[in-house]
């Protein structure tokens, strides 16, 4: 019974997540010849610097995870740069439902009929775009985008660094790994 109850938990867990990760790349850059990478993102006026500063904190942990080495702009063989992007969204929702009773044979309906309810969901969207530039040519060679619903439990600095945390990993797991 333990089992079960437990599957039952990890499928809903898994199930509820909204997070989509999605990634692009160039299929003909080599990705086995970069060693070196910088990460450049001019800030904004009105962005939350502290939301970027935990992004960039992330990205530098991954990056080094997977042997790379952080180096000034003009040594790097790769430049990764980030948007992001929040904003208010609504689903709307319509649901049909069949009421009452209906007999069988010719003439004997009761009340049968369809019932529309249609509902809707506020919530806020946050995306997360991570490009790796070829600093020789300027042009996107790996773009990874996550998109979520943004949680209101978010409450604390370590749960939104954690949370940034979680969202990278994700994002860079398909990120190649430097040749050693």
């Amino acid at each position: 019974m333990k089992k079960i109850l437990l599957y039952i938990t990890v499928v809903f867990l898994v199930g509820c997540s909204t997070l989509k990760v999605d990634v692009d790349y160039d299929t003909s850059y080599d990705f086995k010849n970069n060693t070196k990478y910088t990460i450049v993102h001019k800030h904004r006026v009105g962005e939350n610097t502290l939301t970027n500063d935990r992004i960039i904190s992330a990205l530098n942990n991954e990056l080094q995870a997977k042997s790379y080495t952080k180096v000034s702009k003009d040594k790097a063989d790769l430049i990764f740069v980030f948007h992001v992007n929040v904003r208010d969204k609504t689903d709307i929702r319509t649901d049909y439902q069949m009421v009452g009773y209906g007999g069988y044979g010719f003439g004997r309906g009761f009340g049968r009929g369809v019932v529309e309810t249609t509902s809707a969901y506020n919530y806020t969207e946050g995306t997360l775009i991570v490009d790796a530039l070829n600093p020789k040519t300027n042009k996107i060679v790996w773009r990874g985008i996550a998109v979520d619903e943004l949680s209101n439990s978010l409450t604390t600095p370590d749960k939104r660094t954690k949370y940034i945390n979680e969202i990278i990993k994700k994002l860079m797991s398909n990120f190649p790994r430097k040749a050693k």
